[in-house]
């Protein structure tokens, strides 16, 4: 039989059509497969309740495969098919292992930042599953039947490739027109339609027929500044594959890293969070600030009858402790470093990049500028530009492990006490926890407990935070019992982001089945601030944002006549809380202009 079809396909072009049928369609797969990966849809049902849907998420994937498969009419042998399929896993793999990781995609800026894994590329294994398997078996499946049955040469066919090409290209825009449609509500009965047809007839909008139309669009046009949001929308409705191109045509027409100058009416809608009588004031307690790695608010308590971190519980009930249990998380590529950042200068992170890698010699307010000596404890040497950034940050010392030096929590918690110690009143430090970063992995000696039916990531990530409390409590006992510290230190502690923000259908699962209410909570890390010019233990519930340390540090260090007020709000004013001056998307974009045009570095000249 094996015979008989290498027979047949020996015949007339057979082979070439045979080829080009299963390329394109393997192609297509991965593509399909991608986005169930990611988003758990396929939109089948619209192929009922709204066509124009359907036709466009199944075309936006179509479109890639017809015109990578198009190619094979251009040359005689198809061995490269092989090298093109592998190429594609590269990039489907490397897209899902920074969602899992991130839920977000890749641009050509994180790209550039691989050397941040140095020391935990084994943290990638924390992400490995079948879904990540599954492309190279199919490549490698489609690998045995080419060099199975396929032995022959055939003619090339440019008419036939370019044919296919050009068919892909119309597909595209067609692709795109209905896009736009579905976009603007023309499949809606309203009386927006006919407001939307003329928009949808200006030189603007013509711009989304064109193939990667999308891109140009709102990069060009609508200078999208919440990259994360439109590469979603982007994957969500075109293709994994077709989104290489598209990043890049979007940075090449908005490039990361760009210095801008400001107009007069984008400085007017920064007046509001600056002091134009700022005084240079003296903080009234010292600050210690433990960054907790990856740290999530549904650990703390109990957690299947197991308390995992008793030394923070305790802490949270102390009369003079504010404690809020959802605060939303607002990092995006530079991850732990924008973590840092937003805790430190109350500013969020660029659209497009890490903020640490682009604008590095910016200089950013900080609570560490009212200090006359300011240290960061960091564990990890050579990651996200901490060299320059605590300098940026106005930080006066770094403090790292030396060469054969390696430090876990219990080492940074040394060093931070050490320097408090060494420095006396009036310091702040800001010392990044590291054991709780995937993999997950701590010492032996620690004490690991074990809950029957818990996934194994999930038991790994609580003891984690079971050996990290137990450093923090050395700290807080430290602290805390003695009297001169204890009445004159602010302490906070908080996430540096979230860890389970992708769907992980075997940990909520067992979630929601324990009752740990993770499919609400994983976007939010807590907020524990001891100080004792807090009167009263204050537990807050609602939803609040990393935004909001920086206002609430300044205006328990004294410091409120600081020049940068920040976009938050200070979380012990009930008045403010329910009344911010502006929205969280708001100061998302009035960040990335005052990041990247180095205003702060103005503005500090300019006093």
């Amino acid at each position: 039989m094996l015979q008989q079809i290498k027979s047949y396909l020996s015949k007339g072009n057979r082979a070439q059509w045979c080829v080009f049928i299963a390329f394109a369609l393997v192609i297509f797969i991965k593509c399909i497969l991608f986005h169930w990966f990611c988003f758990h849809s396929v939109l089948i049902s619209s192929l009922w309740r709204n066509p124009f849907e359907f036709f466009r998420f199944w075309g936006g994937k179509i479109v890639p495969a017809l015109f990578l498969g198009s190619f094979v009419f251009s040359t005689r042998q198809y061995w490269w098919t092989v090298i093109v399929n592998l190429i594609c896993d590269i990039w489907l793999i490397a897209n899902l292992f920074y969602y899992k990781a991130n839920t977000l995609f890749l641009s050509l800026e994180t790209m550039k930042m691989a050397d941040n894994l140095n020391g935990f590329w084994d943290s990638l294994y924390t992400y490995m599953g079948w879904d990540i398997i599954v492309f190279i078996l199919i490549t490698i499946l489609y690998a045995v039947l080419y060099f199975t049955f396929i032995k022959v040469k055939n003619e090339v066919s440019i008419i036939k490739c370019i044919s296919l090409v050009v068919l892909s290209l119309i597909f595209s825009v067609f692709n795109n027109y209905c896009y736009a449609k579905v976009m603007h509500g023309w499949n809606n009965k309203n009386e927006a339609v006919a407001q939307v047809h003329s928009q949808m007839l200006s030189s603007e909008r013509f711009h989304y027929y064109f193939p990667f139309g999308h891109a140009y669009y709102y990069s060009k046009i609508e200078k999208c500044t919440d990259y994360d949001a439109w590469t979603r929308f982007y994957i969500k409705d075109y293709s994994i594959l077709s989104y290489l191109p598209a990043t890049c045509i979007f940075n090449a027409i908005r490039p990361a890293g760009e210095v801008i100058t400001l107009s007069a009416d984008e400085i007017a809608e920064f007046t509001p969070f600056f002091n134009p009588f700022a005084t240079k004031t003296v903080p009234k307690t010292n600050l210690i600030f433990i960054l907790f790695e990856s740290l999530e608010a549904w650990p703390i308590g109990s957690v299947c009858g197991y308390n995992f971190m008793p030394n923070i519980e305790n802490l949270v009930h102390n009369k003079h402790v504010l404690y809020c249990d959802k605060l939303k998380s607002q990092t995006r590529h530079g991850n732990s470093a924008d973590g840092q950042m937003i805790a430190a200068t109350g500013v969020l992170p660029i659209a497009n990049g890490a903020t640490c890698r682009l604008y590095a010699d910016n200089r950013f307010p900080s609570f560490a500028d009212c200090y006359s000596e300011a240290a960061i404890v960091n564990p990890t040497p050579g990651t996200w530009g901490q060299e320059k950034m605590t300098f940026g940050y106005q930080f006066k010392t770094l403090i790292e492990p030396q060469l054969n030096q390696n430090w876990d929590d219990e080492g940074v918690i040394k060093e931070m006490l050490q320097y408090i110690d060494t420095v006396g009143e009036h310091c702040a430090v800001l010392g990044i926890t590291v054991t709780s970063h995937v993999p997950f992995s701590y010492g032996a000696e620690h004490i690991k407990f074990s809950v029957e039916g818990m996934p194994q990531i999930m038991s790994a990530y609580l003891n984690c935070l079971s050996y990290t409390d137990s450093c923090v409590g050395v700290l807080i006992d430290s602290i805390l019992g003695n009297d001169t510290l204890k009445n004159n230190t602010t302490i906070v502690i908080s996430g540096d982001h979230t860890i389970f923000r992708s769907q992980n259908l075997e940990i909520d699962n067992f979630a929601a089945s324990n009752g740990i209410d993770m499919r609400t909570t994983k976007t939010f890390t807590p907020l524990i601030i001891y100080s004792p010019h807090i009167s009263e233990n204050v537990q807050l519930t609602d939803t609040f944002y990393q935004m909001d340390i920086y206002p609430t540090i300044m205006h328990l260090i004294a410091c409120e006549d600081y020049y940068w007020k920040g976009f938050g709000v200070n979380l012990l004013d009930s008045v403010a809380r329910n009344n911010r001056p502006i929205s969280e998307q708001e100061a998302f974009v009035l960040s990335d202009k005052l990041i990247r045009a180095n205003w702060f570095e103005s503005y500090t000249k300019e006093q």
